[in-house]
């Protein structure tokens, strides 16, 4: 007579905090895009807020509160939201190009490429084809 086993009910792995964390993160940053082209600037605003509140050493909230802030034509918090993602996320190439677009568009274009050239240096060292190439591509700006 064959031995009859129970089968064993499936459970899959609990999730890390660092595996919950980052999708909750990419959740909160879907959103926010959602919210941004749906022209819900302000509620998109109050998503990336709390994106920045949970993980400010990503550069990512930063630079969809300058995109809310340059939207609601507020160039100078949309300067110091790319300037604090810069601070916070010291390989923030994508906020120093977003900086130095908004720097060419007020004149200050001295600070612009200066802004090009770190990013320019950060994608190098990191060794970062795609973020190369963004910086190469955005040389071409005053």
């Amino acid at each position: 007579m064959e031995a009859f086993t129970v089968p064993v009910p499936f459970t899959p792995p609990h999730p890390t905090p660092e595996a919950t964390r980052a999708r909750a993160l990419e959740a909160l940053y879907a959103t926010g895009h959602w919210l941004l082209s749906r022209e819900r600037v302000h509620d998109a605003a109050s998503v990336f807020r709390g994106m920045a509140v949970l993980a400010p050493e990503d550069e990512r909230p930063w630079l969809a509160l300058g995109a809310c802030h340059e939207a609601l034509k507020q160039t100078q918090l949309a300067l110091d939201m790319y300037g604090t993602g810069e601070t916070l996320s010291p390989h923030a190439v994508r906020s120093r190009l977003a900086r130095a677009r908004v720097l060419s568009e007020l004149g200050r274009d001295d600070e612009a490429r200066d802004e090009r050239a770190n990013a320019g240096e950060i994608a190098e060292d990191l060794g970062d084809d795609v973020l190369v190439a963004l910086v190469d591509a955005e040389r071409g700006a005053p």
